[in-house]
């Protein structure tokens, strides 16, 4: 889950800390930033994968996810999970284990878990390059690495392929040291719904019996 939010965070959040040595890749970074901040919402499906050539592993998991703003509903139906955020508070559902577990959005614990920036992969502590600009499942992307700053973080490389003509995040690779990479496939992705603010809240009457840790 963790590198899942590593991924989404990435994926929608525009800072100036760049390192700006790619001009390409940071006037691409910036009309990607000014797209996606014109939609009033963003509703999208997507797939994400966890591969190990060397060990034989390959996990996929589907999920969904509705963004306004800083709130956010994300579902991750095959791990029977939900996440909303409503901008001050979090709620982490797990279905299986019949509990909600509740926290302040602005906890340090929940930064990590917040997929709000799904759709703009870049926030400050990359240097970024342009690769190329290609075909893949014939949609024309631009391809751009973006490299940690700092040499600690678990991961060497994050890969984004955006769709030039939407202008808009299409895939994020995240590339392990220990060999693994982590996949997100945005899919199905719609702009400007109708949405509510009671969408990003877990309601309680509609889960009866469920167990509430209160961390706050």
């Amino acid at each position: 889950m963790k590198r899942l939010a590593v991924l989404m965070t990435v994926i929608v959040c525009w800072s100036a800390g760049f390192a700006q040595q790619d001009q390409k890749a940071k006037d691409i970074l910036e009309k990607v930033t000014s797209t996606t901040q014109s939609y009033s919402s963003i509703s999208a499906s997507f797939n994400y994968i966890m591969d190990n050539e060397a060990v034989g592993i390959h996990e996929e998991n589907k999920g969904q996810i509705l963004l306004k703003g800083q709130q956010f509903h994300l579902q991750l139906s095959q791990l029977g999970m939900e996440i909303f955020n409503n901008g001050k508070t979090v709620w982490t559902y797990m279905k299986d284990a019949g509990e909600v577990t509740v926290a302040e959005a602005d906890d340090e614990m929940n930064e990590m878990m917040d997929p709000s920036t799904l759709f703009t992969i870049y926030e400050k502590g990359f240097n970024y390059e342009f690769v190329e600009e290609k075909t893949v499942a014939g949609v024309l992307v631009y391809i751009i690495d973006l490299f940690p700053e700092n040499e600690e973080i678990e991961y060497s490389k994050i890969r984004i392929q955006i769709d030039k003509q939407r202008l808009l995040i299409r895939q994020a690779e995240m590339v392990g040291h220990e060999g693994n990479s982590y996949i997100v496939l945005v899919e199905d992705l719609k702009t400007n719904i109708p949405v509510k603010d009671s969408d990003f809240e877990f309601k309680a009457e509609d889960h009866p019996g469920v167990e509430v840790i209160d961390l706050r």
